[in-house]
């Protein structure tokens, strides 16, 4: 067994997991079953060679209830849309691409089977891939004219995508459905998904980025928890009092530092100090190496050098998020980290809005759709499992009565902030999207993958060591000029 599996295996048993929780949290890393079956055996248990209930990337799980934390009737209102278009007269089948963690997963194929039910003639089959390799199959997929009925598309890629031709649009399909009422989508949820005066994609969510913190941590050391009146200087302070210990039972104060790599960077931590990565909203001028930019990114940086932040080496012994193994004080995340922090958490923690910066009080504000794909050989039984799951009924099924929250549909909202699994804090999420804390100036022109790709890799030299962060943003910016230039057509 490596180290990591060693070390993985001891918090494990620490913390009295279940066969079940190993399981999960080995899927959740991706872990083959040679590294499996040695964390089980390392946790005490006996490793079994049948097949878990969770399903793998390319089909449906044996029973879909059995191992999830929601109940299948739950957030079930029987509100389900009446579809204009007709129910298919023969057996069909759909295929519908996901990248979700295990944890909600499980609630996916709850959907999938009460759907089902609905229209005997449909069958769902649901493909869930894990994130790292969900571009790269549909990539190919695409390249072969063989993607599923409907895919899952991040903010991220779904211009590039869209303009690639790979889906079709929806227009015509929501003309026809009386209720299906576009207005009552919140604005910054469709702006990634409209190109050439249609809508390509339907969103599920668009949220915005939050402050979870661990509470028993902060009530170990005596500090008051994260409120209204924390700005960026407080919680710099705070992640510095909160890091103790050392090796592989040390306490990080914050769970994340700012990368150009990363497509959501610049409501957070650079906006706030009146600093920005790209032009927005057109995206065709870097500005990240500008004396501004440079200044908010040593600020952030001094965390690391305080040594507040995980090293990637740290964060190599769990699973994501990484906060909920009870290491990290602090973390940004999207109320989409909820369910499988209540899921693998074992103590008390909520949810604060981003602090404010000396300049403004901004947050990244982000979302993803499902698109129907242009390979699709079933569009109306395609359209039918869109206009239910991305109804007020679905959204209030998967998204508000999980606490998984931020729903795109402002209809769904009083259903995730009654949730028994949101947070108390779950009024911060509300308050910063109706406020406009929440930004969707985030990187989402189709230059966008190619700016992060290009930038990662010279940010790595920065967390490495091996670079100053002014040289850095000196070479991200002449690596990115040149891909931007496009956008000044």
């Amino acid at each position: 067994m490596g180290k990591h599996e060693e070390e993985l295996a001891r918090e494990l048993q620490r913390r009295g997991m279940s066969r079940r929780d190993v399981l999960r949290i080995g899927l959740r890393m991706g872990l083959g079953a040679a590294s499996m079956g040695m964390l089980l055996a390392a946790c005490g248990k006996t490793a079994s060679t049948e097949p878990t209930k969770q399903a793998d990337a390319g089909g449906a799980a044996a029973d879909p209830t059995s191992e999830s934390i929601f109940d299948i009737t739950a957030g079930d209102t029987g509100a389900w849309p009446k579809s204009a278009i007709a129910e298919p007269g023969d057996k069909i089948e759909i295929s519908v691409g996901h990248t979700w963690d295990a944890v909600f997963f499980e609630r996916q194929l709850q959907f999938d089977k009460l759907f089902m039910q609905r229209h005997p003639n449909i069958t769902v089959k649901a493909e869930n891939t894990p994130w790292g390799e969900y571009r790269q199959k549909y990539t190919a997929a695409a390249a072969g004219n063989a993607m599923p009925d409907i895919l899952y598309t991040q903010f991220s890629w779904a211009q590039e995508t869209i303009r690639s031709g790979l889906y079709i649009a929806l227009d015509d399909y929501i003309a026809k459905e009386k209720d299906f009422n576009l207005a009552d989508f919140t604005k910054p949820s469709l702006v990634s998904y409209q190109y050439d005066g249609k809508l390509w994609g339907i969103p599920y969510d668009e949220g915005p980025g939050n402050l979870y913190y661990n509470k028993d941590l902060f009530d170990a050391a005596g500090e008051a928890y994260p409120d209204d009146s924390w700005d960026l200087e407080k919680l710099k302070a705070v992640a510095i009092k909160l890091t103790k210990g050392e090796g592989p039972n040390k306490i990080f104060g914050l769970g994340e530092l700012p990368s150009p790599g990363d497509s959501l960077m610049a409501p957070n931590y650079l906006f706030p100090f009146g600093a920005q990565y790209l032009s927005e909203p057109k995206e065709d001028e870097c500005l990240i190496n500008k004396p501004e930019a440079v200044t908010a990114m040593e600020w952030w940086e001094e965390l690391r050098t305080k040594g507040a932040i995980p090293s990637p080496a740290d964060l190599q012994n769990v699973a994501w998020p990484a906060f909920q193994f009870g290491k990290i004080a602090m973390t940004l995340q999207g109320s989409w980290a909820t369910p499988p922090i209540q899921a693998g958490s074992k103590f008390k923690w909520d949810i604060a809005k981003w602090p404010k910066g000396p300049k403004a009080h901004t947050t990244f504000s982000a979302g993803s759709a499902y698109m129907i794909t242009r390979d699709s050989k079933h569009t109306d039984a395609a359209w039918l499992y869109m206009n239910e799951y991305l109804s007020t009924a679905g959204q209030t099924y998967m998204w508000a009565s999980t606490g998984r929250g931020s729903p795109s549909r402002l209809s769904a909202w009083p259903a995730y902030l009654g949730s028994k699994f949101a947070p108390a804090g779950a009024k911060n999420v509300e308050e910063a999207m109706s406020t406009g804390i929440g930004t969707h100036d985030i990187l989402d022109q189709p230059t966008g993958p190619r700016v992060t790709q290009a930038a990662g890799p010279i940010w790595d030299l920065v967390v490495a060591g091996q670079k100053s962060v002014k040289d850095a943003l000196n070479d991200v910016f002449a690596a990115v000029d040149p891909i931007i230039a496009e956008n000044r057509k």
